[in-house]
């Protein structure tokens, strides 16, 4: 018997009337209202779904006692950025309302979480809000996010770095950042990578961040999470970096039950 219950295909209002789609999913038990946990998936900004990495990820961390609504914010191949950061931001502003549609109660908290491309958007959002001295989320963890735009590429990586499983040995991996941002070829674009680069946009103020990353990740290396540590260090932001020695870029020894409990502990804000 599974211990979640699971909402599927509601549906959040945008800004500009086009809704986007998410799961919500629960403990089968409540024992009081949840806090709300959002969660946005990897993918490159180019593809992905709401659904990965659901059972091993996802539904482990609703069990420790949170809702966790799983969003699909519209990939670059829909509209560039900033729309996926303004997706973001409805559904933050949104979701509540349709969880209390449904009967879920929520205790008032909101925490995001996302993967690679989506631990990404997760940052910028928390950053954004802090910015403009709004509330934002009450919590951050970000696992192998791209935390500086302009070093996609060329990162330092660690001696060992492998491309991830679903990437076959010799690919180079597509621009993923330019096409976010609609750069044509020949464009330098430096100046709107840095703005839409979470190292660039730490702020103070911002919400406590937890990072995750494998130190052998060749797609986004370890060094984002390292240097983003240290600019939020630096701005006096509550953050905590996890390396996971041996890891690449999502990778199975990513999800095992310390790293989902240190996740869903922060996420929480209580043990």
């Amino acid at each position: 018997m599974s211990s979640t219950t699971t909402f599927r295909d509601l549906t959040v209002p945008t800004r500009d009337g086009v809704g986007i789609p998410f799961d919500l999913h629960i403990p089968a038990e409540p024992s009081g209202p949840l806090p709300l946990v959002i969660y946005l998936h990897g993918g490159g900004w180019l593809r992905g779904s709401r659904v990965d990495a659901e059972a091993a990820r996802q539904l482990p961390v609703v069990e420790s006692g949170v809702a966790l609504a799983s969003v699909d914010y519209r990939l670059s191949g829909e509209g560039t950025w900033p729309l996926q950061l303004e997706d973001v931001e409805d559904a933050i502003a949104g979701i509540p309302a349709v969880a209390a549609e449904q009967g879920v109660e929520l205790s008032g908290r909101i925490a995001l979480w996302g993967a690679s491309a989506g631990g990404h958007l997760a940052l910028m959002a928390a950053f954004a809000a802090a910015e403009r001295g709004e509330r934002g989320p009450d919590a951050v963890a970000a696992w192998f996010p791209a935390t500086d735009l302009t070093l996609m590429s060329d990162a330092p990586k660690s001696p060992n770095a492998r491309l991830p499983h679903f990437m076959a040995p010799g690919t180079v991996p597509p621009p993923f950042e330019r096409l976010l941002l609609g750069l044509e070829d020949g464009v330098d674009g430096t100046e709107q990578l840095q703005a839409a680069s979470p190292l660039h946009r730490a702020a103070a103020g911002a919400a406590p961040v937890l990072l995750v990353h494998g130190d052998e990740d060749a797609l986004i290396p370890h060094h984002h999470s390292l240097v983003l540590r240290d600019a939020l260090v630096g701005k006096g932001v509550d953050v905590t970096l996890i390396t996971v020695r041996g890891a690449t870029h999502e990778d199975p020894a990513l999800d095992t039950p310390a790293i989902l409990g240190a996740t869903a502990a922060h996420l929480r804000g209580r043990p």
